[in-house]
């Protein structure tokens, strides 16, 4: 078994043992706070989320909840809203839409008591729903690009003989790209709903409740877009000698031009 040598071992450094503590009585801080600089950007182009569409939903859910044991009076009833997905996609039928699909659920707490005296029970319960939409957009999403992941491009030469393809020998060129996805944030939600109370027995007691809700949703849908800032070069009698570099490069005005040549080859 190799021996524990400190720091020159195979396991690292080792934890110093602790010592006591001592009681902080008073800590004093304190700071400045100073207006954010930067340099200025030979291409000035931030990377950010930008919001593509805000978007208010309405859905009407009816729906059934058994109570596992009668109940007599409803004293409490707690209602919150949570999306479980919300996704996304650029529509082909139409290029100012996106098609969003959205399934959540509404969590309801329910609090009641089975008779005029006794303990109050308590129940929770999802109610899920689902929506898909067609939604329009106010800034558009990027241009979707697809990837070639079969061998349609395939690479062959031609065999010895020069009578056909050599079959020992082949290649294929196959590329991916890789799409920002569409984000959703929910902003705010609400639940305006009608509680109906079935099921009675004979001492008027009932076990199911029909929940007729509906459901607001608010939603931001975000995309994370390259977004030109302000440049003190925006007009041509100002550029002058700064802007030599544009002129004598001849290559692809970005990394997205380079990817779009190689798409076409």
């Amino acid at each position: 078994m190799k021996r524990n040598t400190g720091c020159n071992s195979s396991y690292g450094c080792p934890p110093q043992p602790k010592c006591d503590q001592a009681k902080t009585l008073r800590v004093d801080c304190d700071n400045n706070s100073y207006p954010p600089t930067g340099k200025n950007l030979k291409y000035p182009v931030v990377d950010v989320p930008v919001p593509l569409a805000e978007v208010e939903i309405q859905a009407e859910v009816e729906a059934d909840i058994y109570l596992p044991t009668a109940a007599r009076e409803i004293k409490h009833m707690r209602r919150n809203v949570s999306l479980k997905q919300c996704k996304a996609i650029p529509s082909k039928m139409n290029p100012h839409q996106v098609k969003l699909f959205i399934t959540g659920v509404v969590h309801k707490n329910i609090q009641y008591v089975e008779s005029c005296s006794g303990n109050v029970k308590d129940y929770s319960v999802d109610v899920p729903f689902s929506c898909n939409q067609a939604v329009y957009v106010k800034n558009h999403p990027d241009h979707e690009k697809f990837s070639q992941k079969n061998t349609q491009y395939e690479r062959r030469f031609i065999d010895k003989y020069g009578m056909g393809a050599d079959s020992c020998t082949s290649g294929a060129y196959t590329y991916e790209y890789y799409n920002q996805p569409i984000d959703c944030k929910l902003l705010f939600s609400f639940v305006n709903d009608l509680d109906l109370y079935k099921d009675h027995d004979a001492w008027g007691r009932f076990t199911r409740i029909t929940e007729k809700m509906e459901v607001g949703l608010f939603i931001k849908l975000l995309q994370e877009q390259q977004v030109e800032l302000p440049s003190k070069y925006e007009k041509k009698d100002e550029c002058k000698d700064s802007c030599s570099y544009q002129e004598e490069y001849k290559g692809p005005k970005s990394m997205n031009a380079r990817i779009y040549d190689m798409m076409r080859d």
